[in-house]
């Protein structure tokens, strides 16, 4: 049985299904977009210093690199995408 923060199955791609709290609703909501083809979670930084979460959205080819950064852990999540202006205009709309 899979734990609340593990996503797999689906657009999920790569070994790595573990994904931060707060990555969880960007994962989610990334997943149910028609443009979107590949989400990938990236390792977990954890131990940093406490702090206020907040993401960054980067364009990379192929689509964007968000950095998650949690309560104490930091995770990027590649988002693969067909149309990245929309993706990005859908995260800043949903997320921000």
């Amino acid at each position: 049985m899979a734990s609340k923060n593990h996503r797999q199955g689906g657009k999920m791609g790569g070994k790595h299904t573990t994904v931060i709290d707060a990555a969880q609703p960007i994962v989610d909501l990334a997943q149910k977009m028609p443009e979107v083809t590949k989400v990938s979670a990236g390792f977990i930084t954890s131990g940093i210093k406490t702090g206020q979460q907040r993401i960054k959205i980067k364009k990379m080819v192929g689509g964007l690199l968000l950095v998650v950064r949690g309560n104490i852990s930091i995770q990027e999540i590649r988002v693969y995408t067909n149309d990245i202006e929309k993706t990005k205009k859908t995260f800043e709309r949903e997320i921000l």
